[in-house]
């Protein structure tokens, strides 16, 4: 009897936390503010000394409040890489975190470092469906509920299954190079990943009065079927999704899930362009975007400014000039990132450092040169150009290598980049130097990948068309022979680890290692331009060292590049 007394009391007292009134709660949320942390000081201009600004007003207010961050903290400009995330994970502590999940860029230290990241971070960080197979087990929860007044509320952590290729594949695996350490529960119909959502959230919701996804999935097209709106749409039991991953501008939209009702998915766009502000309420959620605030925490903007000091001293020598910006997004459209769907002026430049480093600096033959669009993280505005403003375009620390492939992978590389240019964003889209090829967007993309995104094959029509390659020593452009064997240069990132998915690069021979980061051998570059008025390197087509070089595609004043790529 006084065991079905007390299993009576526990159902009911459930009861009472799943049916009863709900308290209002305030969720102050970020996402995908990849370390851009120069904002701070800035009149109108949002930075960590913000949230931590607005979380203090609200709770002044008498409300119930947390902060949260849906991912890609931890990595993407000079602040971050220098220290490798330590310094953020102080900024975010000393901000006020509440909570944040796991994001791809999380993971591009590699696994020990993530350790240190998690065992760094004041807050919990969360993700249910980072599975740990063989290795070290992550202090990584799949939720965490938060008390907050007399409200609880459960984050439920969701990270992309991208994360495969967006970060060194290899990275996952263990020393035999085939089985995996950790995987990402996926599926490619999407279903592994709802499964493992939904089973979280119905154990979440036992115990919490309000379901909050924290996911890092993103709504782009090339993410199907893993977006937080496909996840949304296939389960039930989640009151508000949280996003990141896709940098959307994403005030407030309703999805329906399988039982028909509304649910709220927001994202706040990326790099401090805008605070989430997130009123739940059993009545009806709602979300807006802070773009300004007129207050900031002191205490949190000082330690930002002396870190920003330190790295500054430390990479802000001056190294050349450009009246022009060299872009990776639109020009009048920030947020559009042109290098991940076209050629642009950014993407020649960083090409043609490789490619020019390798055969003039090193002296070994370089055929052609590769880039992946999100390899290149920024724009180089209009001004003096220093270590600092190029390691904040290529900050993942990826060398530069020489490899060997066929102009049959060639072919096959440039396809699988190019098979949503028309409809999506791609990573990685291919920027090249030595090359160039025309794509015909009506085509419908026929590349075949695996479950995780990587290149299979391309059984149907191909939408690359015309790759010539050119001929350094007569200046002329050739048809790219399939058979022949080509020296090609990159980041280790997709040659070597079959970052964003480059499988068919598998096994091609080294030619040479660098031991030089990418964003010093633009560097380098740079510095071989003819000086302008003031006596500094100045960027410019015609003081480009590669200037005189017959028949040679080169129009740096052009944010749309110099022709490298036509797209039909």
């Amino acid at each position: 009897m006084k065991k079905l007394f007390a299993l009576f009391v526990a159902m009911f007292s459930l009861a009472l936390v799943s049916c009863g009134q709900r308290g209002d709660v305030t969720i102050v949320y970020t996402n995908d503010v990849h370390a851009h942390i120069n904002n701070n000081g800035k009149s109108g201009n949002l930075s960590y000394g913000t949230v931590a600004a607005i979380k203090e007003d609200l709770i002044a207010q008498g409300k119930a409040v947390a902060l949260v961050d849906a991912g890609d903290f931890a990595q993407g400009t000079a602040y971050a890489s220098m220290d490798q995330g330590a310094s953020v994970m102080k900024f975010m502590n000393a901000a006020g975190y509440d909570l944040a999940a796991l994001g791809n860029h999380e993971f591009d230290y590699g696994f020990d470092r993530l350790f240190g990241i998690v065992k760094e971070a004041a807050f919990p960080i969360v993700s249910c469906n980072l599975i740990d197979v063989k290795g070290k087990p992550l202090d990584v929860a799949p939720y965490k509920v938060l008390k907050l007044g007399k409200t609880r509320v459960a984050f439920v952590g969701g990270l992309t299954p991208e994360t495969y290729s967006k970060a060194a594949p290899q990275k996952f695996l263990a020393e035999d190079g085939k089985s995996f350490l950790y995987e990402i529960a996926d599926g490619q119909d999407g279903s592994q990943l709802y499964s493992c959502i939904q089973k979280t959230v119905d154990r979440a919701a036992r115990h919490s009065d309000y379901v909050v996804v924290l996911g890092h999935l993103g709504v782009d097209a090339g993410s199907v079927p893993w977006r937080s709106e496909d996840v949304i749409a296939k389960t039930h039991g989640i009151d508000v999704f949280i996003d990141g991953h896709s940098h959307t501008v994403m005030e407030e939209r309703f999805v329906k899930n399988d039982k028909g009702q509304d649910v709220l998915l927001t994202q706040t766009g990326c790099y401090f362009g805008a605070i989430g502000l997130l009123e739940l309420s059993d009545k009806k959620s709602s979300s807006r975007l802070i773009k300004e605030y007129n207050r900031s925490d002191k205490k949190v903007d000082d330690m930002v400014a002396a870190w920003i000091a330190q790295v500054d001293q430390q990479m802000g020598t001056k190294i050349a000039a450009c009246a022009f910006s060299l872009c990776s997004n639109r020009p009048d459209q920030n947020h559009e990132r042109l290098v991940r769907k076209q050629e642009t002026n950014l993407g020649d430049f960083a090409t043609d450092a490789f490619y020019y480093y390798l055969n003039n600096d090193i002296g070994v033959n370089c055929d052609a040169a590769l880039c992946n669009g999100g390899g290149l993280r920024t724009d180089i505005p209009a001004g003096e150009i220093t270590f600092t403003s190029l390691k904040n375009v290529m900050p993942f620390g990826n060398d530069i290598c020489l490899v060997e492939l066929t102009g049959r992978q060639i072919f096959d590389a440039l396809e699988f980049g190019a098979r949503y240019v028309g409809s999506a964003e791609n990573g990685g889209f291919m920027h090249v130097a030595g090359l160039r090829f025309k794509i015909d967007s009506t085509i419908p993309s026929a590349v075949q990948t695996s479950p995780e995104k990587f290149w299979l094959s391309n059984p149907g029509p191909y939408r690359v068309a015309d790759v010539q390659v050119y001929d350094k020593d007569g200046g002329e452009w050739k048809p790219l022979d399939f058979e022949k064997i080509y020296s090609v240069a990159g980041a280790t990132f997709f040659l070597q680890e079959k970052g964003d998915g480059f499988d068919m690069f598998e096994g091609a021979k080294k030619v040479m290692d660098s031991s030089i980061e990418d964003f010093m051998v633009c560097a380098e570059y740079a510095k071989k331009f003819k000086a302008g008025a003031n006596g500094q390197p100045e960027i410019s087509s015609k003081n480009s060292p590669m200037a005189s070089w017959k028949n040679y595609l080169l129009d740096y004043e052009n944010p749309n590049g110099s022709g490298r790529i036509v797209i039909k």
